[in-house]
């Protein structure tokens, strides 16, 4: 077990499943006197899971140890995938815990046969754009989660086990194949030599370190994405774009998702002649191709807003902001019988009458060359009579030009 990952001093969540590695785990953490705080997930998947429920509920009644208990039935997992959805359910209840008692990381009893189920499953899907296998720290929603057992054999586990008497309770659909890792498990891996397996171990450190390399090289890249929100595409150099839309990807989705194919794809769409591409993502997000600026954005952010104000107040969003001063062409003259004024996103058929006659609002943001999904949140400002009156850097009413502005909509 590896220690170094742990301090005395501070408190963890553990996850216990009943199984030979999470009681291993418990076990040894308890008598070496780690501030523990036991979490155990019941999805009633098996006939027997009430099993796993009192092996870990008794052991923690006789060591005095916090116990946490969370129950899941089939209606809870039965839309997707079984053992995602199962995932997703586990960590959130962690994290009910992990901030309940503001701890300082979740242990768990990931071991090398874990890994290298993830190595293997990784190379036969061509999936190596980023880290192979199951790393010892990861953040998982904001938790640092930590697997002091990632370089014990299941093996070495179980003869622990039997050796000092540990109490497990092993889990029957691990010896089955329903599942793609059961059959990596049971029908491939178990035939493995300790040789073989060590073959396997070596190509996937070698791949990481390389990982680390190229991660060192592309972090000025990304953090400058993460501040803007946006990158030209072009500045990144070609040999670090595959790990850098897979590090943006990852920011909004869970890696398992991130393929090498959708990473292929994506860089398809950014090498189109399109100067605008939008393309769904395998979750509620959107990679945008604006003039070979890329981003991803959330789908809830571009489906328009409307506000209403009877008097001037100052205000702000995340998309506009209304204030008394700003630039000339952000601001109009407004009297109190302007109001109440409306601001809002475009919609089909809008028009501007400007000092050089009826606009559509369309055109003007083409000729101004706003990029598709900026034009989505762009602000549009209308009097009480409903008459577009500003559209902030982009066209004003013809009856609002010669007043010094008092009010100002900042995009």
């Amino acid at each position: 077990m590896n220690e170094s990952l742990l301090d005395k001093d501070k408190y963890y969540v553990i996850g216990v499943s009943g199984g030979c590695d999470s009681m291993y785990l418990l076990d040894t953490l308890q008598k070496k006197g780690y501030h523990l705080f036991v979490a155990h997930v019941n999805y009633n998947y098996r006939n027997d899971s009430y099993k796993d429920y009192e092996l870990v509920s008794d052991y923690c009644s006789d060591y005095g140890i916090p116990f946490y208990y969370k129950e899941f039935h089939h209606k809870d997992y039965e839309d997707g995938n079984f053992q995602d959805r199962a995932r997703e359910l586990r960590y959130n209840f962690y994290k009910e815990i992990y901030d309940l008692y503001h701890c300082d990381g979740l242990i768990l009893g990931h071991h090398l046969d874990d890994h290298l189920e993830s190595v293997y499953m990784q190379l036969k899907r061509h999936n190596t754009i980023h880290y192979l296998g199951i790393k010892e720290k990861s953040h998982v929603k904001d938790m640092l989660v930590l697997r002091p057992l990632m370089h014990m054999y299941k093996e070495e586990i179980l003869e622990y086990c039997h050796q000092y008497h540990i109490p497990y309770h092993d889990d029957y659909t691990n010896f089955e194949t329903d599942f793609d890792r059961d059959k990596v498990r049971n029908l491939v891996l178990k035939n493995y030599t300790r040789e073989q397996k060590e073959e396997l171990l070596d190509k996937a450190n070698k791949h990481n370190q390389r990982i680390k390399e190229l991660e060192i090289k592309v972090k000025p890249y990304y953090d400058l994405y993460n501040a803007d929100k946006i990158i030209y595409y072009y500045y990144i150099p070609k040999e670090l774009r595959d790990i850098f839309l897979y590090l943006i990807l990852r920011d909004v989705m869970h890696p398992s998702l991130i393929s090498y194919s959708l990473i292929q794809e994506i860089k398809h769409q950014i090498h189109s002649v399109k100067p605008n591409i939008q393309m769904n993502l395998p979750v509620n997000y959107l990679f945008i191709k604006e003039y070979d600026n890329i981003y991803i954005i959330d789908k809830d952010k571009i489906k328009g807003y409307y506000y209403q104000f009877n008097e001037f107040v100052p205000f702000g969003c995340e998309y506009f902001h209304l204030l008394e001063t700003g630039h000339i062409n952000e601001g109009v003259y407004l009297s109190k019988d302007d109001y109440p004024i409306t601001i809002r996103t475009m919609q089909e058929g809008d028009s501007i009458m400007t000092s050089s006659g009826t606009k559509k609002l369309s055109r003007l943001f083409i000729n101004a060359k706003i990029p598709a999904m900026k034009r989505k949140t762009w602000p549009v400002v209308l009097n009480k009579d409903q008459t577009i009156i500003l559209v902030p850097h982009i066209a004003k009413n013809i009856d609002y030009l010669t007043t010094k502005p008092n009010v100002f909509v900042i995009k």
